[in-house]
């Protein structure tokens, strides 16, 4: 491959891993599989750190086993710290030429410039209407239905954030009222706050959809 070093980025955790997937399948890597050349590093306690990095470092300076290639993933790498980042840089601006480096986060501007200099950067698109519920739909029971059965309902608020700023955009266009959208984004990033501070979130995103249905009712 002509680049080593990726940073693909995005809202929704499920379409960064498949642009992921699709990159390593380019070079005959199946991520799927149990192969010592494929190297996860994981937030630990929330982060990303230097010591995950240093261990890094080690394994990929030795040559692969099975493969031509060295896989790195670095998951949630918006999450690195400062030191863990600059640590990396010198591997992504010089890594060994058998190692392919992907950094996966859900923005890039939680990463330092001299990060995003040395990668290549494949954003993920938010698809609306296609996976994801409006959490201003009338449905109430489907609303419910979703938010009980949620793996991650911070990356649920967030997407639903980006959906309501994207629809304030458009009526605001139009010169349509945006008060009820407004609000929306209010309650979703209060409803955020709260399951971020250990409040059950089935019990906050159930409270979140009751208080939308009756403001719009």
């Amino acid at each position: 491959m002509a680049f080593q070093s990726y940073l693909i980025y995005g809202p929704q955790p499920e379409q960064v891993r498949q642009k992921t997937i699709e990159l390593a399948k380019k070079i005959g890597i199946n991520l799927a599989s149990n192969s010592p050349d494929i190297f996860f590093i994981s937030p630990i306690a929330k982060s990303v750190t230097i010591d995950q990095i240093r261990d890094l470092k080690s394994h990929i300076s030795q040559k692969p086993l099975k493969s031509k290639n060295k896989f790195i993933v670095i998951e949630e790498a918006h999450l690195a710290t400062v030191e863990a980042q600059n640590a990396l840089l010198k591997t992504l601006e010089e890594p060994p030429s058998h190692a392919i480096i992907v950094l996966e986060a859900k923005n890039k501007e939680s990463l330092l410039p001299t990060i995003l200099s040395r990668v290549v950067k494949i954003p993920t698109k938010l698809k609306v209407r296609d996976q994801i519920p409006q959490i201003l739909d009338q449905d109430i029971k489907g609303l419910l239905s979703v938010v009980t059965n949620l793996a991650n309902p911070v990356a649920f608020l967030d997407q639903q954030i980006l959906i309501l700023t994207k629809l304030l955009m458009r009526k605001a266009k139009k010169d349509q009222s945006v008060r009820e959208i407004t609000a929306a984004i209010e309650k979703c990033q209060g409803t955020k706050r709260m399951i971020e501070q250990n409040v059950n979130p089935k019990f906050a995103l159930a409270n979140l959809i009751f208080s939308l249905n009756k403001t719009s009712n």
